[in-house]
């Protein structure tokens, strides 16, 4: 399914999330994730990290996307894991890529490689990240509740 604009809409499908505490202020932190759907089929799942009761300009949330195709067929060889930051600054609210190969989804063994951010700027894959993004933010209502 297509937008006005042409752009493919995505289905967030919220799955499971865990809780924990801040290593740096102890407040609880908070990881949902769950699958991001095309009518293609899956696209990617999705791994949201925040610290609940404080802003994102003192920590932000981390975005992590695992993106290619899932389900029978598919594999790890199939798909890369980009990495989004959402902050807060003087100028407001923000989202930047971040290097990929850090985080923990670069390690889970779920995809075949995990991409900088000068991989990632400027390409459809940023575009599709950032998309995805919108989906998640929109979608599921555990973000930042």
């Amino acid at each position: 399914m297509q937008d006005a604009a042409g752009k493919t809409e995505y289905e967030v499908e919220p799955l499971d999330q865990s809780s924990g505490d801040c290593s740096c202020c102890g407040k609880e932190t908070r990881l949902a994730w769950g699958f991001v759907h095309a009518p293609a089929g899956t696209v990617a799942s999705y791994y949201v990290h925040w610290t609940t009761g404080v802003g994102l300009d003192s920590h932000p949330a981390n975005y992590d996307f695992i993106i290619g195709p899932w389900g029978e067929g598919a594999s790890p060889a199939d798909r890369v894991v980009v990495s989004l930051m959402h902050f807060e600054n003087e100028d407001g609210p923000g989202v930047m890529v971040i290097d990929a190969g850090s985080r923990p989804s670069a390690k889970s063994g779920l995809a075949a490689s995990a991409l900088d951010r000068e991989n990632v700027v400027g390409t459809e894959m940023a575009a599709i990240a950032f998309a995805i993004f919108d989906a998640v933010y929109l979608q599921d209502p555990r973000i930042y509740g």
